[in-house]
């Protein structure tokens, strides 16, 4: 995103950016506020005190956006696992809660990589406001966050917010994708239906006391089936659980 020399925003980048997310903002300082990361003008207040004085901007970056948008996006989740159907037999299937399977759903989203994927297709950070040569990659998901605030502020768009969610979120595989909080506990239910008997292994610890790693197998009916890493045992059981889970479906 470029700046004029009077430091208002580009209005040809802005209107890109609302063709490529499909939302026209009635009041541009909302999506303006959404994409300003806090390196912008490099710490010189008195040129971010003009920057937000041109754009009529009221915060100095995303921050206060984001953490308005993650509630919009719990709401939005909570709803359409409200009136979803699948979401109604996975919930009877597993003996979980509404509010529980909810939670999680909106966990899988909001994911690192989810929502690095999202800002991947709308090529945000080619129009966030920070200084030259800072990595702002880290910080992807949190201006997504940020960008559903502004849309939900943009004339109180809940619409617009709603639209945009099932635009760019995978709602629909986000069900599909639970079993990844918690492949132990899925494997669990699977081989106790099926009967099978399992366990994992410590095949190989790595490293001294102090930085040790783990390579651990998991074992169905005595035969090996995957095998995982991590430093600490449990991660490295996770990490095999979610192999078998990626290779048998």
């Amino acid at each position: 995103m470029k700046l004029n020399d009077d430091l208002t925003v580009n209005s040809d980048d802005l209107e890109t950016f609302q063709k490529i997310i499909n939302v026209q903002f009635t009041d541009s300082r909302f999506l303006i506020q959404a994409l300003t990361h806090g390196s912008l003008f490099n710490g010189d207040s008195e040129k971010l005190d003009i920057f937000k004085k041109r754009n009529n901007l009221e915060e100095k970056d995303y921050e206060k956006l984001e953490f308005l948008g993650d509630s919009v996006l719990g709401l939005i989740v909570a709803e359409y696992a409200y009136y979803d159907k699948k979401i109604d037999e996975y919930t009877k299937s597993t003996g979980k809660s509404i509010e529980g399977v909810s939670t999680d759903l909106k966990k899988v989203l909001v994911s690192n990589k989810s929502l690095k994927s999202i800002a991947k297709k709308i090529d945000l950070e080619n129009y966030v406001l920070c200084e030259p040569h800072v990595n702002i990659d880290g910080k992807l998901p949190d201006i997504i966050e940020a960008l559903i605030g502004s849309i939900y502020l943009n004339n109180h768009g809940f619409c617009q917010v709603r639209k945009f969610v099932y635009s760019f979120f995978d709602l629909e595989k986000a069900l599909d994708k639970l079993s990844s909080l918690n492949p132990k506990g899925r494997l669990k239910e699977i081989f106790d239906k099926q009967g099978s008997d399992f366990e994992y292994r410590i095949l190989c610890e790595h490293g001294m006391d102090h930085e040790k790693s783990f390579t651990v197998g998991l074992f169905v009916d005595d035969k090996q089936k995957s095998e995982g890493y991590g430093k600490r045992i449990r991660d490295a059981e996770k990490d095999a659980a979610e192999k078998y889970l990626i290779t048998s479906t």
